[in-house]
């Protein structure tokens, strides 16, 4: 006879096994054994998806139901709460989502997943405000408190997707994050710009930025006198077409000499879509003085969109000078400008260690680009070890 090694584990280890299924799955081993039966009451991390019951054809109102009589009758801790669903016509509301979220809350929730199909609820909660927090990610929602506004004293992470938030008129625009170190935000939609620099001035311990098509309302160009740096960021991926922070101005050469300090970024990766220009791209290098790796993205609509012109500048910021190990262009489509920007980093970059540019196809170019390319491996280089590459 085979021996149940499983149902031996202490009940610690099967919490914690438990923990990764959907709750329902979990609820079910409770047939298993009487050393079972009571062991998903206490497992610490629910997990609802709404798939179970879609596969199934059971009516909605079943798992409204499961949900409730898991949360409100469960009296043991419940630090993580995930909410998943693929039904666009889901029927709970606002309210019992309200319900659900603060019964978790109160058991000391520390992580919250909520995952709905775009544009289908309005969410106006608590969680914004919430002290245990540690992770959040919300994806989906719309009609949200701005973010700007969070009280959120122990947030490490932090994911916003396909989300958009309401302008609060009643309050003053202020985030507070002390603790978070990864800000993940991706299709977002704020109403104004001032309120993302608002979001990122209340990160002063951020470390790791990920900015993918972020949305705004058209409105006054941000001041930056709220925060001058962000002293903990290492890496920042700035993927955004429609970011338009930095915007064309008669004042424009002011508004990049106050783009922040990043003293320990080490790494950046940059689309700057219809905001390209080599001034913006030089004053980011000029603000990140221990800049290592930089890949800049020149995917634009050039039928749409004016190359960006070149003009050498007079300085050399620091990163180049002692720094930069890897530089990429990604997506070229080997403009006279970008070759250009290719070698004042080779020029002026003493411990390079590669340049690699990355085409839309090598075997398209015509012969022009192609004596570029040989123009450009031709260049003078600051860095002896310093290997240049074209995929």
């Amino acid at each position: 006879m085979e021996v149940d090694r499983i149902s031996m584990l202490p009940d610690e280890v099967l919490y914690h096994i438990l923990s990764f299924l959907p709750t329902q799955i979990a609820a079910s081993t409770s047939v298993l054994s009487k050393r079972w039966k009571p062991l998903w009451l206490s497992v610490p991390a629910l997990f609802f998806d709404d798939r179970s019951y879609l596969l199934n054809d059971k009516p909605y109102l079943y798992f409204t139901k499961f949900i409730y009589a898991t949360i409100l009758t469960r009296d043991v801790p419940i630090r993580t709460f995930r909410l998943q669903c693929e039904d666009s016509h889901f029927n709970f509301s606002v309210s019992e989502l309200n319900i659900w979220v603060n019964a978790a809350i109160k058991r000391g929730l520390e992580n919250l997943y909520i995952r709905l199909p775009r544009n289908q609820l309005s969410w106006s909660s608590c969680i914004f405000s919430c002290k245990t927090l540690v992770v959040l990610e919300l994806v989906g929602l719309e009609d949200l408190d701005v973010i700007s506004f969070a009280h959120l004293p122990s947030l490490k992470t932090l994911h916003l997707i396909d989300v958009a938030f309401i302008e609060r008129q009643d309050l003053v625009s202020f985030a507070d994050l002390p603790s978070l170190k990864t800000l993940d935000v991706k299709d977002a939609h704020f109403p104004g710009r001032q309120y993302l620099v608002d979001l990122l001035a209340g990160c002063p311990n951020l470390e790791y930025m990920h900015l993918w098509v972020i949305y705004y309302d058209v409105g006054c160009i941000p001041c930056y006198k709220n925060f001058k740096s962000l002293s903990k960021l290492v890496r920042a991926d700035i993927h955004a077409i429609g970011f338009d922070i930095f915007v064309e101005s008669p004042e424009f050469d002011k508004y990049l000499d106050d783009i922040p300090l990043f003293p320990n970024l080490t790494h950046a990766e940059l689309m700057l879509g219809f905001d390209m220009s080599w001034d913006l791209v030089l004053a980011i290098l000029k603000h990140c003085p221990m800049l290592q790796n930089v890949v800049l993205d020149m995917q634009t609509h050039y039928a749409y969109y004016k190359e960006p012109v070149w003009i050498s500048p007079c300085c050399v910021p620091e990163c180049l000078s002692s720094q930069l190990r890897t530089c990429d262009i990604i997506n070229s489509e080997v403009k006279e400008s970008e070759l250009h920007f290719a070698k004042y980093i080779m020029q002026n970059s003493r411990v390079l260690r590669t340049m690699t540019i990355w085409t839309r196809g090598l075997s398209e170019l015509n012969v022009d680009k192609i004596e570029l390319l040989k123009e450009l491996f031709l260049c003078p280089r600051s860095s002896t070890i310093c290997e240049l590459s074209f995929i």
